[in-house]
């Protein structure tokens, strides 16, 4: 699944591609996303011209003028593909939004769990998808100060408290795996057993594995693209995750898997005691 790297590196390119581009059609292929695309979404994107491009958690907010957001989820497998010219689509193909200057941007998305509406509203705050997420991990309100207190009241299990999109949003379970494994915590502590130094270390690790990845164009495992069709780069820097067996770089000691929900938890039981 795109987490907020994956997404991030998406919205900067859309910055810089769509910004100012008028939309004059959208074909819809009829099938159903997670959430059936609202029959009014095509009329509601005709006409407006794209303003600013804004990413919350795993979120991508289109602010267009006249006033409304296109707000678009990625899901399992969702990509957001450029077009520069004519553009037929494909099988997994599920819109299309074509430009005044005849390039397209085309949503496709094989495991159909992605997620698209347009919202008339003044902000994106009063989105409802938006209202319920969390804190940003790179925004200014993520800090030691919120964390410690948000953790001492919570009994769960710390990773699962940071896959909580309405307690952090953008995270995901390759960058929590990084960001335990980086702040030397083992992802099965309590959440309210941590003390401040610990959570000051999660904090920056956090920040740290995002911004790498970020810089690195995102992971791609299998799905993930670039608005461009490029595969992102930071699966090479990874840890942890998908590295059983493997030797830990710190310690040399192999790295091991457990489940926890439903997902695999990547960790170095020596390093993350």
């Amino acid at each position: 699944m795109p987490e907020m790297p994956e997404v991030e590196t998406l919205a900067r390119e859309m910055r810089d591609t769509l910004t100012g581009k008028k939309i004059v059609r959208v074909a819809l292929s009829g099938l159903p996303l997670r959430r059936p695309v609202p029959g009014d979404f095509a009329a509601k994107l005709r006409g407006r011209t794209v303003q600013r491009i804004l990413r919350r958690g795993k979120y991508l907010v289109i602010e267009l003028e006249p006033k409304a957001f296109w707000l678009a989820h990625l899901g399992m497998s969702g990509r957001l593909v450029y077009h520069a010219r004519a553009f037929q689509g494909g099988r997994h193909t599920h819109a299309l939004i074509r430009f005044s200057d005849g390039s397209l941007l085309e949503y496709r998305d094989p495991r159909r769990f992605g997620f698209l509406a347009v919202y008339e509203v003044a902000r994106p705050e009063q989105i409802p998808e938006i209202r319920s997420i969390g804190r940003d991990p790179l925004g200014p309100g993520f800090n030691t100060a919120w964390l410690q207190p948000a953790l001492q009241n919570s009994r769960r299990e710390l990773k699962a408290f940071l896959l909580d999109q309405h307690k952090v949003a953008g995270l995901g379970n390759i960058y929590v795996c990084e960001a335990l494994y980086s702040a030397g915590i083992h992802p099965s502590r309590r959440c309210h057993t941590l003390d401040s130094g610990e959570v000051s270390r999660l904090v920056e690790a956090i920040r740290k594995v995002l911004r790498r990845a970020i810089r690195s164009g995102g992971t791609s495992f299998s799905d993930f693209i670039d608005l461009q069709g490029n595969p992102g780069k930071n699966q090479y820097y990874l840890k942890v995750f998908r590295k059983e067996r493997e030797s830990c770089a710190r310690c040399g000691n192999a790295i091991e898997r457990m489940r926890q929900g439903n997902r695999s938890t990547f960790f170095c039981s020596c390093c993350q005691k």
